[in-house]
């Protein structure tokens, strides 16, 4: 427990830090820095789970839990963003 509880401590940091470098920052910064990031979050899974990917035991329902992932993010941004 106290391990998981160790890694948010840098996350609520980075989160906090975040904020207070952006909160007056122009709408084209905040969207760029948001951009970039996840740009860069993109690229680290897209590298770790293409390798993995042909290793991996494969259902019928995966494309299935993917696109809706997908729809749910969607509606999560679109409603409460």
């Amino acid at each position: 427990m106290l391990a998981g509880a160790v890694f948010a401590v840098p996350i609520l940091f980075g989160a906090v830090l975040g904020y207070l470098a952006l909160r007056d920052a122009p709408e084209v910064v905040t969207l760029s820095v948001l951009s970039f990031t996840g740009g860069a979050l993109f690229s680290v899974v897209v590298e770790e789970m293409i390798p993995e990917a042909p290793e991996a035991e494969q259902s019928r329902l995966d494309s299935f839990y993917l696109a809706v992932g997908f729809v749910v993010f969607a509606a999560v941004t679109l409603y409460l963003g």
